[in-house]
């Protein structure tokens, strides 16, 4: 293997208008064979971004875009969903040493006074090295070592681009009695003209949304899922991301009295996960084995899934997107392919001296079952000591101990066995 060029930079000798060593590395550069303007290069960026408008302009015709599941955040913490990724291959250079990569680009629509951003990707691709300080770019090639400078007309243009409607065309006026609030006016009006918009603008602030609160024709389904979410993030369930490996939605589950329930739809994750064939309890064999018991007390694991944390590598697997940003789980979420089989393992290891005897579980369904009535507080105990051994919690709303009869698993089971279900069997006449 051939050692690599050295690459080196010299003392800063800069041509042209004198700027400071601060300004944006600007420059050209041929993609899908156009020639692009107004390149900003990003070495703090780690993606690779063209800028929709740009995408738009280069009519690519069959290229298509790949959908992506990536989200980008601004500097404000904003969260931006890029309309695909498209690769291309970006051509810098002259000569002998001009060179040419495949790359992946992000499309973004967002305004902006570049058409491109250049991120750590691309420079890693070239093998690239940037001075801002000399404002230049220089990477190996087959021909030697290019020398790649800023076009100073290029930074110009997008610093003019950014700055002349700010100072020329528009001025800034604020609406409400609330000075942050505000909007853009022409520049070139005169005072009578001002004042009238102005005035007609904030007799109608109310047409505004500063802010998602301003927004009162938003799905009330969000407000919902919010709700949710926050009540995730205090029971430290969940907690917010940057950068999921797996991304997926939200759903709204109708429950019986018309509430509803959020759930994640984790089907593109279950199909590339291997099926978990640990088996599950036989439930008409685990309703059987109540007949004959004085006493039972049905118990229901507190949230049981959300109380079996998750690998931290795994975190970034199970994340979904909100209209207020991107959350993972902490703890094993409902939903996924493999779940109720974790949770039946655990059960399985952790009541095993008990399964059989005096308690029948699955999932998180527990049924303490007792032939005496007299040894029913002891099998209790018994049973409290292993959840609290293993800090696992109770639902107190769903638990009913001591009792004769109940509804386990769908059936009502009593100490002579199985019985009709009354909520669920209706009179019949002939």
């Amino acid at each position: 293997m051939e050692d690599a060029p050295i690459i080196q930079f010299g003392r800063a000798k800069r041509s042209g208008p004198q700027t400071t060593h601060n300004d944006a590395l600007v420059i050209t550069a041929t993609i899908a064979n156009y020639e692009v303007r107004r390149i900003f290069i990003d070495s703090g960026s780690s993606a690779d971004i063209l800028f929709g408008e740009a995408y738009d302009q280069m009519q690519l015709g069959d290229v298509s875009l790949e959908k992506v599941n990536t989200s980008l955040y601004g500097f404000a913490g904003e969260v931006v969903h890029p309309r695909g990724m498209v690769l291309l291959p970006l051509a810098m250079g002259r000569g002998t040493t001009r060179k040419t990569c495949l790359l992946k680009f992000l499309v973004v629509d967002v305004p902006s006074a570049y058409n491109v951003i250049l991120g750590r990707p691309t420079l890693n691709t070239f093998q690239a090295v940037v001075s801002t300080y000399h404002m230049k770019i220089k990477f190996p090639t087959p021909g030697g070592v290019e020398k790649y400078k800023e076009i100073l007309s290029n930074r110009e243009n997008a610093m003019s681009r950014l700055s002349v409607k700010d100072k020329k065309e528009i001025w800034t006026t604020s609406l409400p009695r609330n000075p942050n609030k505000t909007t853009r006016i022409g520049s070139h009006l005169d005072e009578e003209a001002k004042k009238e918009i102005t005035l007609c603008l904030r007799r109608n602030a109310d047409i505004f949304a500063w802010t998602p609160q301003d927004l009162e024709g938003i799905d009330p389904q969000d407000k919902i899922i919010q709700t949710e979410v926050n009540k995730l993030i205090a029971a430290g369930h969940t907690e917010e991301i940057q950068f999921p490996e797996w991304l997926s939605n939200v759903v709204l589950v109708p429950k019986p009295g018309g509430k509803s329930r959020m759930c994640i739809d984790f089907r593109d994750l279950s199909k590339a996960c291997p099926k978990d064939l640990y088996p599950l309890p036989r439930i008409d064999q685990l309703v059987d084995s109540t007949s004959g018991c004085e006493l039972l007390s049905m118990m229901d694991a507190s949230q049981g899934y959300h109380q079996i944390m998750l690998a931290p590598e795994d975190r970034k697997k199970v994340s979904f997107i909100t209209s207020e940003g991107t959350f993972c789980y902490v703890a094993m979420p409902f939903g996924l392919k493999n779940a109720g089989a974790t949770y039946q393992r655990l059960v399985d290891k952790i009541f095993h001296p008990q399964i059989g005897r005096n308690i029948e579980v699955y999932i998180d369904d527990m049924l303490v079952k007792s032939k005496k009535a007299e040894e029913h507080v002891k099998d209790l105990e018994e049973t409290f000591s292993v959840l609290r051994k293993y800090k696992l919690k109770l639902n107190p709303a769903k638990c009913a101990f001591g009792v004769q009869g109940g509804r386990f698993l769908g059936f009502m089971v009593t100490h002579r066995g199985i019985e009709a279900n009354p909520s669920k069997s209706k009179p019949s006449s002939i």
